[in-house]
């Protein structure tokens, strides 16, 4: 008997231990691209705005009150330097102003030549919610509120309105501020 192994046999007997010794392929799983926004309270509704349209979110800064302006203009804060117009956005959107407290924060938007703050109770930080969790039907709002929200997310039981910043800085009341 020949004690040499011939070339196919060895190639048949590792192509064979390979086989054995293999790990499987990776699973393929299929991914959902989440939808990203900045999740804030006005009042008692939760609202979302994309991720896109806020540019900062700060603490209550100081203010300086701007004599001839409408309620909802809180007044000018100087943030490193820029003059900031503070805007009360529950305020202008028809309800109540909002009672600055620890939690209270301002979401700054700029767009163009555009920079505002806005405003809101509190920030519920960064959320993320699958597309299929959309939602059309929304609770029942004043109208003033209403024409910026576009749709919501249902996300454990829990309602988050898609607020529109971009029908805010295009709503031309929006830029009437004096009395």
């Amino acid at each position: 008997m020949d004690s040499k192994i011939h070339p196919f046999d060895l190639l048949q007997t590792l192509e064979e231990q390979g086989k054995n010794n293999a790990k499987g392929l990776p699973q393929q799983i299929e991914t959902h691209t989440l939808w990203s926004g900045v999740g804030f309270r006005l009042g008692d509704i939760e609202m979302v705005a994309p991720l896109t349209q806020v540019n900062e979110i700060l603490h209550s800064p100081s203010l300086t009150v701007v004599p001839g302006t409408l309620s909802w203009i809180k007044g000018l804060a100087n943030v490193r330097g820029t003059l900031l117009p503070i805007v009360d956005l529950q305020n202008y959107l028809g309800q109540s102003s909002i009672h600055l407290q620890q939690q209270s924060r301002i979401l700054v938007i700029h767009r163009g030549e555009l920079i505002v703050g806005l405003l809101v109770d509190e920030v519920l930080g960064l959320r993320h919610f699958d597309p299929e969790d959309r939602v059309t039907r929304i609770r029942k709002m004043n109208p003033a509120m209403k024409i910026h929200i576009r749709g919501a997310f249902k996300q454990n039981e829990k309602i988050w309105h898609l607020f529109d910043m971009s029908t805010l800085i295009e709503d031309p009341q929006f830029y009437k501020v004096a009395v």
